[in-house]
């Protein structure tokens, strides 16, 4: 993957921490000029990757924060090339305990968010000709997971949406993907590898049995934010150590 990014310049939502810090890290190796939109610690994290990273603070359902930051990276870098949508909440809870305002911050970070800085990424995008846009999805999104209903929701929404945007705007030079990972090692996860019965069910499910690790996300977010995907679109990589290939029997 070695400066297949070069001279790309483009924004990691959520990635001061976690996968989206992979991220921010690997693309920055790859030769990408990245700015981290988070809601906390971005520009610390900006900061410790350095390479001229760009931290700026934000929530990615405030609409009016978000163009402001993305015009802000498009003036600063001198341009605006890819989109990685990595932000994102999940709750684990019951279906009948689940309240309603979990519910709403779920859909609300992980899909209305998607859909907001989408739009404001293409905004900027058009009058260049084009763009990239990867979106975090999860296998969460095609098998229904116990216990998580509205992330299971939020991430088939993405998948959707994935395939809307890319259906209406590849004529216009935007292209748009979803990556959706299975099990990785984050402190998000971090407590599942402790438990015993979570590890059974994450090596069981999983033919290559074991978990991700981010640096395995970070290769096909740069492949799909790079020339070597152009007739990529549209689609959804599952990145799960093949869990979703073998619910079949």
């Amino acid at each position: 993957m070695s400066r297949l990014l070069e001279g790309r310049v483009g924004v990691i939502t959520g990635a001061a921490s976690g996968i989206g810090r992979g991220l921010a890290e690997a693309f920055v190796a790859a030769g990408a000029r990245v700015a981290i939109f988070d809601r906390t610690g971005a520009e610390e994290a900006a900061g410790e990757i350095g390479g001229g990273t760009l931290g700026l603070p934000g929530d990615v359902t405030d609409e009016q924060r978000v163009a402001e930051a993305f015009e802000t990276v498009a003036t600063a870098f001198g341009g605006f090339d890819f989109l990685v949508n990595n932000a994102g909440v999940r709750v684990q809870v019951p279906f009948t305990e689940q309240t309603l305002e979990s519910w709403r911050q779920t859909i609300d970070v992980n899909l209305t968010g998607t859909f907001v800085c989408s739009q404001a990424a293409v905004r900027l995008m058009l009058p260049r000709g084009g763009g990239k846009i990867v979106n975090l999805a999860s296998t969460a999104g095609a098998l229904a997971l116990t216990e998580r209903a509205a992330y299971n929701a939020s991430k088939g929404g993405v998948m959707a949406l994935t395939r809307t945007v890319a259906a209406e705007l590849a004529s216009r030079g935007i292209q748009c993907n979803a990556i959706a990972p299975g099990i990785v090692e984050t402190p998000l996860s971090a407590r599942y590898f402790t438990d015993p019965r979570m590890t059974e069910i994450i090596t069981s499910n999983t033919p290559l049995g074991r978990w991700g690790q981010v640096d395995e996300i970070a290769g096909p977010a740069i492949f799909l934010c790079s020339e070597a995907s152009s007739y990529v679109h549209g689609a959804t990589l599952f990145v799960d150590g093949g869990w979703n290939a073998a619910k079949g029997y």
